[in-house]
């Protein structure tokens, strides 16, 4: 059985707290893996073998184009749990599971959450209610690229990044973010410059800071505050 004693999942957490004894079961069929940063976990239209809890590190949910365009519509990091909409049903996911920030996960065979899910009460509605959550952060991110501009839009994806992380150091390019965002890498190279001459973020070369999380908030659109962790919270009870 793997050592998840001091997981930061926080649905491992909440299961492990509503009823311990299916947490011991389930944790044995946990594995541990490593999510290095690019790591393609899942392709888009076909069923994962996985389903992947976050420890560290951040999972972006990718949509893309037959032409090469992508948009990142959610991201999974310590609140929550990646792949797992293919235990719900037998369509394929319509998004990429990509690493973005390296950290590790714990890994379950979708197979053997499918079980869970509908023998154990608990695993249910603990992930119903983050189905629930998941599908409003991708109702919410498609409002916030039609309606909020490119700073409003960084300022949000970067609170939600260090926010699920645990970090304010951010190892991104420029041209990363561009794609999370959906925007233009000149706009986001305007927007971070916003933002740096402001004083709320540093950067250099393949590394953001985020160096005031209180005025990166005030810069955000209020999406952030729809999807942040207090909501995943929220849903949870």
């Amino acid at each position: 059985m793997p050592n998840v004693d001091s997981n930061q999942n926080h649905l491992l957490k909440k299961l492990a707290a509503v009823d311990p004894d299916v947490y011991k079961r389930f944790v044995r069929e946990l594995e541990p893996m490593p999510l290095e940063r690019g790591a393609l976990l899942t392709k888009a239209r076909q069923r994962t073998k996985w389903v992947y809890f976050v420890d560290s590190g951040i999972v972006s949910l990718v949509a893309g184009t037959h032409h090469g365009q992508s948009l990142e519509v959610a991201i999974v990091g310590r609140e929550g749990v990646a792949g797992f909409a293919d235990a719900m049903g037998r369509l394929g996911l319509p998004y990429r599971l990509i690493v973005q920030l390296p950290g590790l996960a714990y890994r379950v065979r979708t197979d053997v959450i499918e079980k869970h899910i509908y023998s154990c009460t608990a695993m249910h509605e603990l992930l119903m209610s983050y189905s629930q959550f998941l599908m409003h952060q991708l109702s919410q991110s498609a409002l916030c690229s039609r309606f909020h501009s490119s700073v409003q839009r960084l300022a949000r994806w970067l609170l939600l990044t260090a926010e699920r992380a645990g970090t304010v150091r951010l190892p991104l390019t420029h041209d990363v973010i561009a794609q999370m965002v959906g925007a233009p890498r000149s706009a986001v190279t305007q927007a971070a410059a916003e933002l740096r001459g402001d004083g709320i973020i540093a950067y250099q070369r393949g590394l953001i800071t985020v160096r005031s999380l209180p005025r990166l908030h005030k810069r955000a659109c209020e999406c952030f505050d729809a999807v942040s962790q207090q909501s995943v919270a929220r849903a949870m009870r």
